[in-house]
Formats: structure tokens, sequence, C-alpha cells
């Protein structure tokens, strides 16, 4: 028994601080990705990685970002209505399927609703400027329907596509991190998703409970006599509302399906947003790269072809990226143009013909939100541009003239991949989206609403 105990005694003193290795191969992690794809980087230390461990977790009063910084508020907006854009490591709860029917099965009998009412105007020759109003709300509700409708059934290329992401996104160090100026982008792409978030959901909070604070100041505190609660989008239902407590889970009814369209047109753009910033990261670095690469090499050595093979595989892996970024969000984006369009000429009209003060500030805050959505999407698509243009100006400045001939050819095959500059498109309609794009979405939809006045006089 003493020798047991002097034995474990002498091992517990000689014992040290054990460095525990390791490495993800399935799936494979960006760094071990090269022993299954010959295109990526090689990295022998790929059991070796740190990041300061659990004491550094729990003590540092920073953080690096993760790709799921950036699709954070869309992903949020699309759980608020039971959607889940792309599939992860938590599986969704039964329940979450269930709420997401209910959005689902309310919009339909609201917008069933709003149908039956324009049908019946229509035949009864009422309110024009009523009828126009709902049409808009259809409008509005169909894009977020089909919005929704996409992205449930791309849900697996947006999976792929956010693994993507996060294949190319930095190393999760700081060093790494200040290179690519993560948190520079990540604060424009939150900067760019909480204010317009903002003015959606200002949107449909001031047209959901204006009908709903009128009723409650000409009641509660004018005192007026025989005031009757409004519903706020469609004066109708298959019941009889009026004067009853009916009215109520119908107003409330009326205003989720309201938010559900919302979510959806918001949450599709701002995850359309978050990608958008995260392929204008990878081209900035990858001209800050050939930049620096320029002014340290050493004339055709064979390690800098090695590092410049590295960097054509870095851009012909962002040039796939944004394919499959248009490939997923091409049908959103030109949903966005179709809507923005109808809601402007639309809301247009009903401004210019006399509404009634009380909707007023309602149809503003439309159209205001249809041009800012409008604007984003063509200030973001010409900054990608300019930012795919960049890699090809930084092969231009660099001093061709001090390299072989094998070194040149491989430059050549990056300026010739970077001539065609890279931009969001919807589908076959828009092959290229730019500030000049929006010009020509101005143009268009005053036409349409100059077209529309005639027709009304």
């Amino acid at each position: 028994m003493k020798y047991l105990l002097s034995m474990t005694l002498l091992l517990a003193i000689g014992l040290q601080q054990i460095d525990a290795h390791g490495m993800m191969l399935s799936p494979p992690s960006r760094s071990s990705r090269w022993r299954y794809d010959g295109s990526a980087p090689q990295n022998w230390n790929d059991n070796e990685l740190f990041c300061g461990g659990l004491y550094r977790c729990r003590g540092a009063k920073e953080s690096v970002s993760v790709v799921e910084d950036f699709l954070m508020l869309a992903t949020k907006y699309f759980y608020s209505i039971g959607v889940v854009p792309y599939e992860s490591d938590e599986k969704p709860r039964f329940g979450l399927h269930l709420y997401l029917g209910f959005h689902v099965a309310n919009l339909l009998f609201v917008w069933f609703t709003m149908m039956v009412f324009v049908v019946n105007s229509v035949r009864d020759n009422e309110d024009f400027l009523k009828i126009s109003m709902v049409v808009g709300y259809i409008t509005f509700g169909n894009v977020g329907v089909l919005k929704i409708l996409v992205v449930q059934l791309q849900k697996r290329k947006l999976t792929s596509l956010v693994q993507n992401l996060k294949s190319l996104f930095p190393q999760p160090n700081k060093g790494t991190h200040e290179d690519f100026d993560v948190e520079h982008y990540l604060r424009f792409s939150k900067l760019i998703s909480k204010y317009f978030g903002r003015l959606y959901v200002a949107m449909i909070v001031i047209n959901s409970a204006s009908s709903i604070t009128q009723y409650a100041i000409q009641r509660w505190w004018l005192h007026s006599a025989n005031v009757e609660l409004t519903l706020p989008y469609v004066p109708l239902a298959p019941w009889n509302w009026r004067g009853s407590w009916t009215s109520w889970p119908t107003y409330l009814l009326q205003s989720t399906a309201a938010y559900t369209c919302t979510c959806g047109c918001l949450s599709a753009d701002l995850m359309m947003f978050a990608v958008v910033m995260q392929v204008i990261m990878h081209f900035d670095r990858l001209a800050k790269a050939l930049r620096e690469f320029d002014k340290r090499c050493s004339n055709g050595a064979e390690e800098d072809l090695n590092e410049l093979r590295s960097l054509i595989v870095y851009h012909n892996q962002v040039l796939r990226l944004t394919s499959k970024m248009n490939d997923i969000f091409g049908v959103p984006l030109l949903l966005n143009f179709l809507n923005s369009s109808m809601l402007i000429c639309n809301v247009g009209f009903q401004l210019t013909i006399g509404i009634s003060l009380e909707y007023i500030g309602r149809q503003v805050l439309i159209i205001l939100s249809a041009l800012v959505e409008v604007y984003l999407i063509c200030s973001l698509s010409q900054m990608l541009i300019n930012a795919s243009k960049n890699v090809s100006l930084a092969v231009y400045d660099m001093d061709w003239l001090e390299y072989d001939t094998k070194f040149r050819k491989m430059l050549v095959l990056v300026v010739m991949r970077a001539q065609k500059p890279v931009s969001l498109n919807a589908k076959a309609f828009l092959s290229t989206v730019s500030m000049g794009t929006m010009t020509t979405f101005m143009q268009v939809s005053y036409k349409f609403f100059c077209a529309i006045r005639m027709m009304y006089q």
C-alpha cells in the first residue's frame, strides 16, 4: 500500500500541462479542406490551431466576428415568423413549423379577403381610391409570400452558400481579421440592416396601429358617440365584425398578416445585403493582397509563384460565391423591382388625386420604404462592381517588367477573370444592377404613373 501511494505521489509531481491536438475532418474545416480539395491552400499544422482556449473566451473583452454576425438580424426576422432560412447544427422544433403554418394560413385568409373586396368593389363601382389602396397591400403581400416561398425552396442552396461564406471567412484571430478589416464591413452591414429594418417596422406599425389609435382618441379622449373600430387594411371579413367583439381578433389577424409580409420582404433583403458585404470584403482583401504582394515580390521566385497561385484560387472561389449568390437572390431581386415600381406608381397616384389626411402618413412611409429599398440594392451592387474592378486595377498597377514570363501569364489570368465586373442581377431581366439602374427605375415608374393618371382622368 505504501509502495502504491509513493508511486501515485511521484506521478502527480511529474505531471505537467497537456496541450491537446485535434482537427475537424467530417465535415472538413477550412484548415483541413486541402486534404480533400487540391485547390485549397495547404496547412500542415491544421491539427495545432489555437485561438486562446477556454480562459481567453471567458476573460476576453472582445471576440472575433463570425459569418453569423452578418446574418444575425435577417435570421431573427425570419425566425419571428417561423422560417428557418438555412440548415444549422440546431434542428428546428416542431412548434416552429406550426408557428409558420399559422402565419401562412392567416396570410392566405387575409389575402383572399382582400381579393373578394376588390372584386366586389370594382363590380359595384365603389370608391376607386380605396380599391387602389387595397391593391397596393395585395401587391406588397404577394411579394412577401413569394420571397418566403423562394427562401424555403432554395434552402439547400442557401445552406451551401452560408457554408461557402464560412470556408472563405478569415481565420478566428485578431491579426487576420485586421487584415480583412472585418469589423469595418460588419459595422457597415449592421448599420444598413438596423436602419432599413427600423424603417420597415415603423411602416408596418404605423399602418397597423393608425386605425386603433384613431379609435382610442375618439372614444376615450374626445368621448365621441357612436365610434366604431375600423380594420387596418380591408373592411371585410367572413363574419359580422362591426360593433362586436369579433372586430378585435379580426384586427389582430390583419395586423399579423401585414407583419408576416413585412418580415418576408425585409429578411430576404437583409440576407442579400449581408452576403454582398462579405463578397465586397473578399474582393477588397484580394486587391490589397495583390498590391502588397507587388511590393515584396522577389522576381518570380518559386515561393512567389505559389503565393500568386493561392491568390488566383482565392479569386476563383470568390467568383463562384458571387454566381451562387445571384442564383439564389435573382428572383427576390426581380420581385423587389417589380413591387417597388408598382407601389410607387400606386401610392403616387393616390397622393395626387386627393387622398384623405389620415392616410397620407401611411402612404408616404410605403413609398419611402420602396425608394430606400431600391436605392440600397443599387448602391450595394455598385460597391460590388467597384470592388471587383479594383482587383484588375491592382494587377494593372503591378510592375510587370520585373517579373518573368511565367509570372506574367499568371497575372494575365487574373486580369482576364476580373475584366467582367461582378454585380447583382435579376436573372435575365436585369443582367447588371448599378446606380444607373436607379435612374432607369425612376424613369419607368414615372411613365407608368403618368399612364395611370391619364387612364383615371
